[in-house]
C-alpha cells in the first residue's frame, strides 16, 4: 500500500470528512496535524487550504473529490456508485452537505446561543487542536473569541440567509436531511453507505461524541440518530479525527 497521509487540523470539519473516508476504506494513514499559526507543515503545496492528502508523491485537496481519488486507487468498499445517475444523486447531496449543513454549524460558533456553553466548547476546541499541534495558552484563550470572527468562517456563515432565525435554520435542515434518505437506510436514497453519509456523519457526531455543550438538534431526530448509528456500525470506535480521550459518547 501507498504511504497515505492525512494533513488537516482535527476540528476541520473538511478534514473529518476525509478521515472518514480513509476509515470506512480500512487504510492505513498517518493523520498530520497542522498548526492553524503557521501551516508550516503543508507549506510543500503552497497554501494554507486543509484537508491535504498525501499518497505517494502525490497530493491533491478538496473534501470531496478527496473521497473519489481514494476510489479511484483503492476500489475496495466503494464510496461512490457505478451507476452515473445514482453518482449525481450523491454528489448534489454532498453540496447540500458543504454549502448548507457545514456552514449552518459554523454559524453556532459566530451567533452564539449561549455565551458560557460557547466559550467552554471554544476551550475544547483549543485542548484538541494543542494536543497535535502545541499552541501558546494565549492563542487557547483566546480560541472561542478568535474562531467567532475568524474570516474564513465569517464568509461560510455570510453565505447563509441570516434573516432565517436559528431555530428556523435547525429545524428547515433536520426536514433536509430526512428528505435526503427519502425513507431509505442512507442519504440519497441509497440501500447502501456512500460518500455523502461518510461526509455528513462527522458533521453531525462530532459534538455529541466530543461532549460539546449544545443543543444536538440533528442527531436528536429519530430518523436521524437511527441513521448516524447505522454509519457508525460501518466505522471503528473513533472515526473522527481527535485523540481517543476526546470521545465522551458513543452511537452504538
Amino acid at each position: 500500500m501507498s504511504d497515505i497521509q492525512l494533513y488537516s487540523y482535527p476540528t476541520s470539519p473538511y478534514g473529518q470528512k476525509v478521515g472518514c473516508y480513509l476509515k470506512y476504506k480500512q487504510l492505513d494513514y498517518r493523520f498530520v496535524g497542522v498548526s492553524p499559526l503557521s501551516s508550516e507543515q503543508i507549506k510543500f503545496t503552497g497554501q494554507r487550504q486543509v484537508p491535504v492528502l498525501q499518497i505517494g508523491d502525490e497530493w491533491k485537496k478538496e473534501s470531496s473529490e478527496l473521497g473519489i481519488w481514494l476510489d479511484q486507487l483503492f476500489p475496495e468498499r466503494p464510496i461512490m456508485p457505478n451507476d452515473e445517475a445514482r453518482a449525481q444523486k450523491i454528489r448534489g447531496v454532498d453540496d447540500w452537505i458543504s454549502q448548507s449543513l457545514i456552514p449552518a454549524m459554523f454559524r453556532g460558533a459566530v451567533e452564539w446561543q449561549n455565551a458560557f456553553n460557547s466559550i467552554a466548547n471554544g476551550w475544547r476546541l483549543a485542548r484538541t487542536v494543542n494536543i497535535v499541534t502545541p499552541l501558546p495558552f494565549y492563542v487557547r484563550l483566546i480560541w472561542p473569541f478568535a474562531v467567532k470572527r475568524a474570516p474564513f468562517i465569517v464568509r461560510m456563515v455570510e453565505q447563509l440567509d441570516l434573516n432565517e432565525t436559528m431555530s428556523d435554520m435547525m429545524f428547515r435542515l433536520e426536514q433536509e436531511f430526512v428528505d435526503h434518505l427519502n425513507g431509505q437506510d442512507y442519504l440519497g436514497g441509497e440501500s447502501e453507505l456512500s460518500l455523502a453519509d461518510l461526509s455528513a456523519f462527522p458533521i453531525i457526531a462530532n459534538a455529541y461524541m466530543t461532549g460539546m455543550r449544545s443543543n444536538h438538534f440533528l442527531i436528536d431526530r429519530p430518523e436521524i440518530r437511527a441513521w448516524a448509528q447505522r454509519v457508525a456500525r460501518q466505522l471503528p470506535a473513533n472515526p473522527l479525527l481527535v485523540p481517543d480521550s476526546f470521545i465522551k459518547r458513543s452511537l452504538v
